[in-house]
């Protein structure tokens, strides 16, 4: 009886097939609309089109089209193509008592035009300010709008953080004399740049008042390297339409709250862009017109009181050092300082000489991935820093 069940079983995986449903490889590509009207200070739309569910490459971009803000008084604003399917304006400061819309023409000469929409003038940031919650830092904002106009809010975050490669090297290998020398390119210390791609909104609407109070931005475990030297996060404030909340609203659920039972079930997007020759073809993506407004919060890794042991989560747990004896006995050519056989690639890093009885012997050093900051972040120091 055993045997048998065991049979069943590998009967049933046996017939089981991958499902592939038709939409998988539907033929259609749709534009896809990323960005927004800047009302003080520069504009920036992305296009790009749909690309079936199978493909594993990056969605297409929209090159070479012609993109112009314009107002209800019909001025234009033109954006220029800066990259592949990326198109920006100059800076511009718009008229508030405008309504503006963003106007499309593909390299097919096809025409898409948003929907008017009003310039939402942004209230500045109160207050960002961080707290220790537990293992987490809460990053927190506060804003009001005096006039009641603003109600719904949306806002990005843009993280940086110092830290340091698991070693400090003070030799390098120059490859035009092919021999180790002082170093004079620092590669111990960096900065690393990230922008989390989750939407955070808020809303007043509900309230007596246009204010939100100690809002959560971003929660970081406090065993997270971003705090173990200095962290910073630059927040920006948006504005919106009750039309444009909406949509993001439906956009978060759709590809954050999706995956359990207890989720609820993706939805049709119906953005704000139209293709002025056939309004039923779908088009992905809500043009909105904003000022912005920023803040930026600095946190030092003392200002959090943790224990000078406190072990921070660090992708070099397994780094190793390794050595290089020089001259080496085992070598059929051995070679002498300052030459290398081992350290002579970005692989292998020197770090400093290895000493024997108070003697220059050779090196010791360690993979690029623990020595060279540089393939984790930039060693070049932000201006704001």
């Amino acid at each position: 009886m055993r045997w048998l069940s065991a049979s069943l079983l590998l009967l049933v995986a046996g017939c089981v097939e991958p499902y592939a449903p038709d939409v998988i490889n539907a033929p259609a590509s749709y534009l896809v609309v990323d960005g927004f009207i800047n009302g003080n200070g520069v504009t920036r739309i992305k296009l790009s089109r749909t690309a079936n569910l199978s493909t594993t490459t990056q969605p297409p971009a929209e090159k070479g089209a012609k993109l112009s803000v314009v107002d209800d008084s019909g001025r234009l604003y033109t954006l220029t193509e800066k990259g592949s399917g990326l198109y920006q304006s100059d800076s511009l400061l718009l008229p508030a008592a405008r309504t503006y819309q963003l106007r499309i023409t593909t390299s097919s000469n096809t025409l898409y035009e948003s929907d008017l929409v009003p310039l939402k003038v942004t209230p500045p940031i109160d207050k960002l300010a961080w707290k220790l919650d537990g293992d987490q830092v809460q990053i927190t904002l506060s804003t009001q709008d005096p006039t009641q106009q603003s109600r719904y809010y949306r806002w990005r975050a843009i993280e940086t953080w110092e830290f340091n490669s698991a070693y400090q090297s003070f030799l390098e290998y120059d490859a035009l004399q092919q021999i180790i020398v002082n170093r004079t390119t620092p590669i111990y210390t960096c900065w690393r740049t990230e922008q989390p791609s989750t939407i955070k909104q808020g809303s007043s609407a509900q309230l007596s008042q246009d204010a939100l109070t100690d809002i959560n931005i971003l929660s970081i475990n406090n065993r997270a390297e971003r705090l173990k030297v200095r962290y910073s996060v630059l927040v920006s404030q948006y504005a919106e339409t009750a039309e444009e909340f909406a949509y993001l609203e439906l956009l978060r659920k759709n590809t954050e709250a999706t995956g359990t039972v207890n989720d609820p079930l993706p939805s049709q997007l119906t953005g704000n862009v139209h293709r002025t020759d056939n309004t039923s073809e779908p088009v992905l993506g809500f043009v909105g017109a904003h000022t912005l407004q920023y803040k930026r919060l600095f946190i030092n890794r003392n200002e959090l009181n943790l224990p000078t042991s406190w072990q921070f989560d660090t992708p070099y747990t397994t780094c190793t050092l390794s050595q290089e004896l020089v001259p080496n006995p085992d070598d059929k050519v051995p070679i002498s300082l300052p030459y290398t056989k081992v350290f002579n690639n970005a692989g292998a890093i020197p770090i400093d000489y290895l000493i024997i009885g108070g003697e220059k012997k050779g090196y010791i050093g360690s993979s690029g991935a623990c020595v060279d900051c540089r393939t984790r972040g930039t060693n070049v120091q932000p201006s704001y820093w």
